[in-house]
């Protein structure tokens, strides 16, 4: 009876919105007091446990070097490059803004930071190419979650600390397909672009030339390097994932401060602050999680599920399109780390037993986490988009159904072709 009202009080505090963190945490509380019979000390040596993880520290890390780059001013530069050589073409400001957030993917880790600094330089030059509001938030909405699948990523770490995987090699399996939702992204975008004709003309044309492109390489070089630099460090063996994440903190300053001279006392509190908004959120998610699989194991939930995915005779890609759909059901009402954090050790022995390979299932879990942050009604990226750029959420969940189509058919070939996320880490290994 403890059993059913524990779990009882997760859905009546969450239709209560109440946060999910603290809805666990309830449930947990009264599960091992009452259910289990525990004492008390038992809450704070479990919660400090779980939050107790050398691969978590990266989090807070790739976080404040994200935000540092994205309020730090790069943004111009960064997209003064890829403008110069296709701005001039029929949707080529729409095709910059997304070459322009996977590189900030690249950079920053997080889809909340990518969004900022792709819109603070992208939205001004679609809007004077005669873009319309809707179109733009769209758009940015999309492109801003490739933050989550570009490495460095925020969610591969906390997806690797929930399934003790190696975060490089996490890193290296969204590679391809990452470019591969970029590419849809970009066609989508291209098909619903406004003709050339149709665009003022919102560029001079010494934009174009040569002189102007190596000019802007040549500025843009010190931004370009961070992901080079991050990622090099790791996969040569000379840092693991945290200690590179310090290393992009020290670089974005010293970029920022001291190359672009962007970053004053102001910019940077705001990267701080931002940030620990962020690391706050990952970490009571990570602790609630951990304290809620307590209760759980003791009333072997986890084992009877994956006896009964056994009994299902689901296996491989079956038991992954199984574990996709409820990805993609609970991403309508639920942020995406929460839904890892309340899907993944769940369903974490009925995978190893259904002979699922954990890197893989890696890329297949964050691209359903993409969608999740554009699915109507309650995608975080489309509400944030729609305010940042002003334009009304009910035309912004319209412009958004093409791009969830087409990052959609990028999940369908993750998971029916798993070489396309395990390719490059068979290749480094």
């Amino acid at each position: 009876m403890h059993l059913v009202i524990g779990l009882g009080l997760v859905v009546i505090l969450f239709l209560l919105n109440v946060p999910i963190w603290a809805a666990m945490t309830t449930s947990s509380l009264y599960l091992i007091l009452f259910e289990l019979g525990k004492p008390a000390t038992l809450v704070p040596i479990s919660i400090l446990n779980g939050v107790d993880s050398f691969t978590l520290m990266a989090c807070p890390l790739f976080l404040i070097a994200g935000n540092i780059m994205a309020y730090g001013g790069c943004s111009p530069y960064l997209f003064n490059i890829i403008n110069s050589f296709v701005g001039k073409i029929r949707g080529g400001v729409a095709f910059c803004t997304v070459v322009v957030s996977i590189i900030y993917g690249a950079i920053t880790g997080s889809t909340m930071a990518t969004l900022a600094g792709v819109s603070s330089i992208c939205l001004p030059n679609m809007l004077k190419a005669g873009y319309s509001r809707k179109f733009c938030a769209g758009l940015i909405a999309s492109c801003a979650t490739l933050g989550q699948i570009i490495p460095p990523s925020v969610y591969m770490i906390v997806y690797a600390s929930l399934v003790s995987a190696n975060v490089g090699e996490l890193f290296l399996s969204g590679i391809i397909p990452g470019l591969c939702c970029g590419v849809a992204i970009g066609v989508v975008a291209y098909f619903r672009s406004p003709t050339k004709e149709d665009t003022v003309v919102a560029f001079d044309e010494s934009t174009f030339t040569w002189g102007y492109r190596g000019n802007a390489i040549i500025k843009g070089i010190p931004a370009l390097l961070m992901p080079l630099i991050v990622l090099g460090s790791i996969y040569s063996g000379i840092c693991t994932p945290t200690e590179a994440g310090a290393i992009s903190c020290i670089y974005g300053i010293l970029v920022c401060v001291f190359i672009y001279r962007t970053m004053d006392i102001k910019t940077l509190t705001r990267s701080l602050k931002e940030a620990a908004s962020s690391t706050s959120m990952i970490f009571m998610l990570v602790a609630a999680s951990s304290l809620f699989a307590i209760p759980l194991t003791f009333a072997q939930i986890p084992q009877t599920v994956s006896r009964y995915v056994a009994g299902t005779g689901l296996h491989g890609t079956s038991l992954i399109i199984a574990v996709t759909l409820v990805y993609l059901i609970m991403g309508c009402f639920l942020d995406p780390m929460p839904i890892m954090y309340l899907v993944v050790p769940i369903v974490l022995p009925a995978l190893q037993a259904g002979g699922v390979n954990l890197v893989h299932f890696n890329v297949v879990t964050i691209v359903a986490m993409q969608i999740a942050q554009i699915t109507p009604p309650f995608g975080v990226s489309m509400y944030v988009s729609s305010k940042m750029v002003g334009a009304p959420i009910a035309e912004v969940v319209k412009e958004v159904i093409p791009y969830i189509a087409a990052m959609t058919v990028v999940l369908l070939l993750t998971i029916f072709f798993p070489q396309l996320s395990l390719m490059i880490p068979n290749v480094m290994k």
